[in-house]
């Protein structure tokens, strides 16, 4: 019996540590990633800031304060989605693998002076997110139509590993 007693400790221990969720790193606040283009579209680069930001609860801008994780994304020389297929914009994803995702739209930016050479500036942020972020989130620029509310392929991507401030 003395034999199996230290035995069922490993045991329960071992089943201790399996269950708890595994560390995950928080970026640092607030920091900026690179977006990498997935495939070979000349000039397409973006990028992430990641912020914190206290927002009131009420309308009134004298009540009290709530602090919420900012996601906020610009993606540069992107062709017309159109080009890509049945697609007419470009969409955020920010992403805790596993656990839960959020949508950014992207808005096309209007320069007085548009480069010929092509490609236009999109530009969102999304600051409702209420749980930390960790470094392994990824955060993606992907087609959209927004008639049917589908999200097409990844155009930009990185996670917030290297988030640096």
């Amino acid at each position: 019996m003395l034999k199996i007693l230290p035995m069922l400790t490993i045991l329960l221990l071992a089943q201790t540590a399996a269950a708890e969720p595994p560390e995950r790193p928080e970026v640092p606040y607030p920091c900026s990633v690179v977006l990498h283009p997935v495939s070979e579209i000349p000039n397409a680069q973006g990028m992430t800031l990641i912020a914190k930001v206290k927002k009131p609860f009420a309308e009134s801008a004298s009540g009290p304060l709530r602090e919420r994780q900012s996601v906020g994304i610009y993606a540069d020389w992107l062709p017309a989605p159109s080009s890509f297929g049945d697609y007419d914009r470009y969409e955020g994803l920010a992403q805790i693998p596993g656990e839960i995702s959020w949508r950014i739209k992207l808005y096309p930016v209007k320069e007085d002076t548009p480069s010929w050479f092509g490609g236009t500036p999109w530009v969102g942020k999304f600051d409702e997110i209420s749980t930390a972020l960790p470094d392994q989130t990824r955060v993606e620029v992907r087609l959209s139509n927004s008639r049917t509310d589908k999200l097409g392929p990844i155009i930009l991507q990185n996670t917030l590993q290297g988030c640096h401030n």
